[in-house]
């Protein structure tokens, strides 16, 4: 019979033991599912999310070109750009900033977005919907705006109510529903305020020298010169602009994107290797109920390669089901993925089939399928075909050399699978290092999460037989339930632990971040913040906080030139090299001046001007801080050339400090001599320490006395921060819950697998008088113990993952509360209750004599 054994034979023993088992192996499916499910549908997403980018590139930007910088146009650029329009380039404006705005009947202002574009051009491509239902040339006129639905709701104000910003009362024309180049932009906190350019110039809230963001969009008319030629000018004189036309993705969202991908690719990849683990799980149980076939094949002639060839096929077979169930997951992940980011992107990517995604999620399904079940795989080659002969018999010790072996294909198969994980990371990463990274964490996980289970395991047996006196009968009977034959308990564990520990690892790291950011300031931090402050106002404002209760310490009001630096000793800066934080060397910066060097500077090469120097008697010096200094290679002497306001300037370093003061410019690295800025236009910024029932006061006072300029609280601050945080949690926890569920799903084929065992006892159980509520309660002590252990297991290592992370990565201190750990811990074990009366409540309806009469 088995002297010839094609693949077509060993498919069709696979297929028939497969449906025979088919309720175990339902689960299994099903656990894999989700895996494949998760992965696909970010990969789905994000392909279809990047066609929508490639494909609706002109109604993103809304325009054929964009440019994108954080200061006016300078005489040059503006003659280059009416250049480009005289040769068929249109154009149009946009300008982006934040400022107060308040209501009649409440005078706190609150903080707002401002958009201002020329509502008889803008825009180029897409539609802007409002509602109602107007043009943006009658919605944004001199006096009107269109604002963001989140404005009425937070002001309890309705449409045509009158609003005021800066130096202008505006009525409320319309909602904004849909605004195309929404994502694109530059400013997205807080309600949103869109103006015409008019509107704008009466609010008188952008001076020379501020630092909004403008944006520059083109369309290219027939006759226009080529879009590389255009480009290729518009990048000579903005340097330092974001310029992006629509032949290409936005590099910003794209690079994002790119990085989103892999992250939740990752933690989808968690998700499938848990339910990797319940087919290894299933795999084992059943190879354990097929010891009679499998010895029996063996008596008459089968080889082991021979049988495994059937029961790998049976996975394969298992993998491919579950994969393909899996992309049919992977779309409605893909359905609901715009609704999590709807805050930010107004733009539907839709749901696409995407074969490249789909054939991957299938083929990472099945190969980590494939690998975890390799170790009961390997095991047939045990299976001695005098088992069926001799079953009563007791097997002999195997001797030392045989155990010897065994374990060196132990670790031969662990070595395989970790390497087969590591490749696929890496197919999904494209990094070595975070492959690397992603298999050392979850071998650590796996080891510290079965040695801990097992532990747990045999201290709870231990204490049943210590407490049979104290124990009510239905809750020893639960525990006793835990080590039943087949259940396989510690890697139930295991399985539902991971997708707890990485759920909550994810919360705790989110929250005590935000905990960090909100009490981490040091005592007269400052908590209240001031810009937009032009000189002519620097003496009110310095007036008007003296006056005012409150402040816990002095205001301090820092002066702001915006310049760039061109060259060091000559040397463009260009030709530096720069990279990551170090670019800011090579764009516009805020540098400033003082007489005298600020509180807590420490001077380590040089030395200071003296008070009576100025620019015009000692020339222009400039002092630099430590870290600048040394990533330029400057000491005292050497020459930095500079540009501002299109105005290019040299000065000669005569200092090199350190600041050891956490305050208001002491992030400043460029401090200049008194004189040496005057030519260039000046906003100042002031930062104050409030108390907090003093901060509502003082925004209404300063909104009165100085309509134009931003009062920012701190804690304003805080929320939006928390607001993004929260939004990019909520995303993570989405996939991270994937694989919490993926371990319920193996607890309930756990279940299934037992589903005899368990008709058996229910038998003997209700023949000896124990009434239905009594099994069930039995059931249930067992579901929730398993729950419960689970979920303190993965507390535990959740803990211990955030310690990790936020000391090492983030240098954040980790508070602990017990709140969110019980949440988890009872969350967990009302889920593993559910999933095992999900897979076992037909049981409790089995009748004594129907199962006594099967067993004859």
């Amino acid at each position: 019979m088995f002297d010839r054994f094609p693949w077509r034979t060993a498919a069709k023993i696979a297929w028939r033991e497969a449906r025979a088992s088919s309720t175990r192996f339902f689960f299994v499916v099903l656990a894999v599912a989700l895996g494949v499910g998760a992965l696909t549908g970010v990969q789905g997403f994000s392909e279809a999310f990047r066609g929508m980018l490639t494909r609706d590139a002109r109604k993103l930007m809304a325009a054929d070109l964009s440019v994108r910088t954080f200061a006016m146009a300078d005489p040059q650029q503006m003659a280059v750009m009416e250049n480009l329009r005289q040769s068929g380039v249109a154009r149009t404006h946009i300008t982006e900033t934040v400022s107060m705005l308040s209501v009649p009947g409440n005078d706190t202002p609150v903080l707002v977005s401002i958009k201002a574009v020329d509502p008889n051009v803008y825009p180029f491509y897409g539609d802007f919907v409002l509602d109602p239902a107007l043009s943006l040339k009658d919605a944004l006129q001199p006096d009107t705006v269109a604002v963001s639905e989140d404005l009425l709701v937070r002001l309890d104000i309705k449409n045509g109510a009158t609003v005021r910003l800066g130096e202008g009362d505006f009525r409320i024309a319309a909602i904004v529903v849909t605004e195309p180049d929404r994502m694109t932009g530059s400013l997205n906190v807080g309600p949103r305020i869109m103006m015409s350019r008019a509107a704008l110039e009466r609010t008188d809230l952008i001076k020379q020298g501020s630092r909004s963001a403008q944006r520059y969009l083109f369309r290219f008319n027939p006759g226009a010169p080529p879009v590389e030629t255009t480009r290729t000018r518009l990048k000579e004189v903005f340097p330092e602009a974001l310029i992006v036309d629509y032949r290409e993705t936005h590099p910003l969202i794209t690079r994002g994107l790119d990085r989103s991908t892999k992250f939740l690719s990752l933690v989808s990849l968690i998700a499938l290797l848990v339910g990797a683990l319940g087919v290894a799980m299933a795999m084992h149980s059943h190879l354990q109920q097929k010891l009679d076939s499998i010895a029996v094949m063996k008596s008459l002639g089968a080889r082991s390669s021979q049988i495994i060839r059937i029961y790998t096929l049976q996975t394969l077979i298992l993998g491919l089901l579950g994969g393909s169930a899996g992309i049919a997951v992977g779309l409605a992940v893909q359905l609901i993925f715009p609704q999590l980011l709807a805050r930010y992107f107004q733009l539907q990517p839709g749901v696409s089939w995407s074969p490249a995604s789909a054939l991957q999620g299938l083929v990472v399904g099945v190969l980590t399928t494939l690998l975890f079940t390799l170790p009961p795989l390997v095991s047939i080659r045990r299976v001695r075909p005098s088992l069926i002969l001799r079953r009563e018999m007791e097997d002999a010790q195997p001797g030392w050399r045989q155990r010897l072996r065994d374990g060196r294909a132990a670790l031969a198969l662990t070595a395989i699978i970790f390497t087969g994980i590591l490749a696929i990371v890496y197919w999904l990463s494209e990094s070595l290092r975070t492959a690397a990274y992603f298999v050392g964490g979850f071998t650590a996980s796996l080891l510290i999460l079965g040695v801990v289970s097992s532990l747990i395991l045999f201290a709870l047996r231990r204490s049943s037989r210590w407490m049979q006196t104290a124990l009510p009968p239905t809750v020893r009977h639960g525990i006793a339930n835990v080590y039943r034959p087949g259940n396989q308990a510690s890697a139930l564990l295991v399985a539902l632990s991971m997708g707890v520990m990485f759920t909550l690892t994810v919360y705790l790291v989110q929250r005590s971040m935000l905990v960090q950011i909100a009490s981490s300031a040091p005592p007269g931090m400052p908590n209240v913040f001031l810009i937009n402050i032009t000189p002519t106002e620097r003496e009110g404002i310095r007036t008007l906080l003296a006056k005012q209760p409150g402040i816990d310490a002095p205001p301090e009001v820092v002066p702001l030139v915006s310049a760039r630096m061109t060259k060091v000793n000559g040397r463009p800066t260009e030709d530096f090299g720069f990279k990551g934080f170090n670019r800011r060397f090579t764009q516009t910066r805020s540098i400033s001046w003082n007489a005298i060097a600020p509180p807590q500077t420490v001077i380590l090469d040089g030395r200071w001007w003296k008070m009576t120097d100025t620019a015009q008697t000692a020339g222009v010096q400039v002092c630099v801080g430590e870290d600048a200094a040394k990533t330029l290679g400057v000491k005292p002497g050497a020459r930095l050339s500079w540009i501002a306001s299109g105005t290019p300037f040299e000065s000669q370093v005569v200092c090199t400090f350190r600041s050891e003061a956490v305050r208001i410019g002491s992030n400043i690295e460029f401090w200049f001599i008194p004189g040496a800025l005057d030519p260039f236009p000046a906003l100042h910024f002031a930062a104050i320490r409030l108390k907090p029932d003093a901060i509502a006061p003082l925004q209404r006072e300063v909104f009165k006395q100085f309509p134009t300029i931003t009062v920012i609280n701190g804690a304003d601050v805080l929320a939006i921060i928390q607001e993004v945080v929260d939004q990019i949690a909520l995303i993570i926890r989405f996939i991270s819950l994937f694989a919490i569920l993926a371990g319920a799903i193996i607890l309930s084929s756990s279940v299934a697998g037992t589903r005899f065992r368990r008709v058996r006892e229910v038998v003997i159980l209700k023949t000896l008088g124990a009434t239905r509520a009594r099994v069930a309660g039995i059931f249930s002590v067992e579901f929730l113990i398993l729950g419960a252990v689970a979920g303190i297991l993965g507390s535990m290592l959740a803990t211990a993952f955030s310690l990790l992370v936020l000391n090492r990565l983030f240098q954040v201190d980790y508070r602990f509360d017990p709140l969110p750990h019980i949440i988890a811990i009872v969350a967990t074990a009302l889920l593993a209750n559910l999933a095992g009366w999900l897979a076992s409540h037909r049981i409790l309806e089995q009748k004594p004599l129907e199962a006594l009469r099967d067993s004859l």
